[in-house]
C-alpha cells in the first residue's frame, strides 16, 4: 500500500503487521535489524522492559511495537506487549483482538492476570490490551500493583514491550520510565519537526530515561534507491548505550 499521496501531501498510516504476509521484504529486513539491536542491548538477560515512545501522535509507534514483538517472537523469544496508551489504545487493532478485559480491568480486580493476557496468532507473542477507558492514568502507572505485575511478567517473558503515549502530549512517560529498562524512540519522516524531537529528547533525558536508540518511520527508502513508488517502512535503528551517553 502506498503511504504517500503526492497531491494531498499526506501520510496514510496502517497498524498492520508485515510478517506472515508476502512482500514488504525491505521493511521486514529493517525490523530484523531493529530486533538484532534490541537483542544486543539485552544480551545480559537483565534488560527486558522496552518503553516505545514518540514525540507526537501518529509517528508509527504502535506499528513499531507490534512488528518488533512479532519479529522477536519469530526469533524464539517470548514476548508480551502492553498497551499503556490509555487515551488512544490501538495495540489491539494490530492483532485483531477486541479491546475488552485489559489492564485497566485487571487493575480494579474485574479480571485475573490469566484472563487479561491474550495469546495472539503469532508465535510466542501475547498482548495485554487496555480494556475499559481510564479516567486517571497516573493512578495506574504509579501503583504497586502495576510494578508487581511487571516483575511477575519478567519471570515469564524474555521481553516486555510497552506501547506508550507521546512524550509531548502526555506526561505519563515519566511514570512509565520507572518500570522500563530503556526507551526506543520513534521519529516520523516528513512529519516530526526537529524542534519536537529535540524537546522530547530533552524531557526524557531530564528525567534520566535511558534512550537506547531510535526508529526512523515512514522513511522514503524506495525513492532513495530509485524505486518508482513510496512504501511504508522503517529505515534504520541506531545507537544503544547508557543513560549518560549523548546522542
Amino acid at each position: 500500500m502506498s503511504i504517500f499521496d503526492k497531491k494531498r501531501k499526506k501520510l496514510h498510516r496502517s497498524e498492520s503487521i508485515v510478517f506472515g504476509r508476502e512482500g514488504n521484504e525491505i521493511v521486514k529486513e529493517a525490523y530484523n535489524r531493529l530486533k538484532d539491536n534490541i537483542l544486543y542491548f539485552a544480551v545480559d538477560g537483565t534488560k527486558k522492559v522496552i518503553q516505545v515512545e514518540s514525540s507526537i501522535a501518529g509517528e508509527g509507534k504502535t506499528t513499531t511495537v507490534s512488528n518488533l514483538g512479532v519479529c522477536l517472537g519469530l526469533s524464539g523469544k517470548k514476548v508480551v506487549i502492553i498497551d499503556l496508551d490509555f487515551r488512544k489504545a490501538r495495540t489491539h487493532r494490530s492483532f485483531e483482538i477486541e479491546n475488552v478485559d485489559g489492564i485497566s480491568d485487571y487493575m480494579v480486580g474485574r479480571v485475573s492476570k490469566e484472563e487479561m493476557i491474550k495469546q495472539t496468532k503469532y508465535e510466542n507473542v501475547s498482548i495485554i490490551n487496555r480494556g475499559s477507558e481510564v479516567t486517571n492514568a497516573s493512578v495506574i502507572l504509579t501503583s504497586e500493583k502495576l510494578k508487581k505485575l511487571i516483575e511477575e511478567l519478567k519471570k515469564d517473558y524474555d521481553f516486555i514491550l510497552l506501547d506508550c503515549p507521546p512524550v509531548l502530549l502526555i506526561s505519563d512517560y515519566i511514570h512509565i520510565s520507572s518500570l522500563s529498562d530503556g526507551v526506543l524512540f520513534v521519529v516520523a519522516y516528513a512529519q516530526t519537526k526537529k524542534k519536537q524531537v529535540s524537546e522530547a529528547i530533552s524531557l526524557m533525558k531530564n528525567n534520566n530515561m535511558n534512550i537506547i536508540g531510535a526508529v526512523y518511520s515512514f522513511y522514503d527508502y524506495k525513492k532513495s534507491n530509485n524505486y518508482s513508488e513510496y512504501n511504508y517502512g522503517y529505515y534504520n535503528y541506531y545507537g544503544y548505550g547508557d543513560k549518560n551517553k549523548k546522542k
